[in-house]
Formats: C-alpha cells, sequence, structure tokens
C-alpha cells in the first residue's frame, strides 16, 4: 500500500527525474527549492521505498494552491493522481482553507478531467500562460471548495 509522507528539501535529488520526465517544461532545482517554507506544503508518495509522485501545495488568505504535481509515467493511470489529489484536499480541510485553485494545461486532458471527476470546476482561462512545443498553450483555472 502506498503512503504519503511529508516532501522536504532533502528528498529534491529524488524527484528530479520524475519532474524531467513529466513535465515538457520541468522546473528546475532552483524553482523546486523554493517552494519551501511556513504557507507550503508538499508531499511524496512512496511505495516499498520508491518514489512514485509528489506534490507542491501553498496557502495564503484562505485559500491553497497546488503548484506542481506529478506522478512517475511508469505509475501513470493507477490512480496515484488522484489518491495526491485527495490527500491535498485534506490537507486544505486541516488548515481549514475554503478554496483549492490550480491550473492545468489545455492539452492535459487526464488530468483535466480528474480534475472534474473530483470535483473541480473550471472558472477561467489564462490564453497563452504556458510555453508549448509549438509556441504557448492555454492554462485553465479550476477550483475546489474545501
Amino acid at each position: 500500500m502506498p503512503k504519503i509522507i511529508p516532501l522536504t528539501p532533502e528528498h529534491l535529488p529524488l524527484i528530479q527525474q520524475i519532474e524531467i520526465a513529466s513535465h515538457a517544461f520541468p522546473w528546475s532545482d532552483k524553482v523546486l527549492a523554493s517552494n519551501f517554507g511556513a504557507r507550503y506544503f508538499n508531499f511524496l508518495l512512496i511505495k516499498d521505498e520508491q518514489i512514485l509522485g509528489y506534490y507542491f501545495a501553498s496557502q495564503v488568505a484562505g485559500e491553497g494552491s497546488l503548484l506542481n504535481i506529478a506522478v512517475a509515467p511508469a505509475h501513470q493511470g493507477k490512480g496515484y493522481g488522484k489518491l495526491l489529489i485527495n490527500h491535498l484536499i485534506q490537507q486544505c480541510q486541516q488548515q481549514d482553507l475554503f478554496q483549492l485553485w490550480l491550473e492545468v494545461r489545455e492539452s492535459n486532458h487526464a488530468a483535466y478531467q480528474l480534475y472534474l471527476n473530483i470535483g473541480f470546476n473550471e472558472v477561467d482561462r489564462r490564453f497563452g500562460y504556458y510555453p508549448a512545443a509549438t509556441g504557448r498553450e492555454d492554462a485553465i483555472m479550476m477550483c475546489y471548495i474545501v
């Protein structure tokens, strides 16, 4: 059974391969390292001492934001993304946050569908927000009422 534990700066070298393999435009080591501190809550999904995925989130003024989430490509499609999102929602509830926000690439249909199925609603779009292989693509802004 997988377990979810806090992600610490010491884990960063261990997640870098997943970050690179999971995102067309991965976060740099410096950006990953900058997402720690009092307002951040980051977690790892592990099974048999192997990292399967992780998320980075933050909270400000009663709202949570999912900043980055990834599941190792070899483990995608097994429900681990849903497990991580549900854990994130529980963390928001424990912190008395009233909304959880995220942005998803327009081309990431699997993630978009997962978020809809969990209960997120599409709220807006940021046109041309993300770099893409050919130009730019929209970010779909989504919100979950905690």
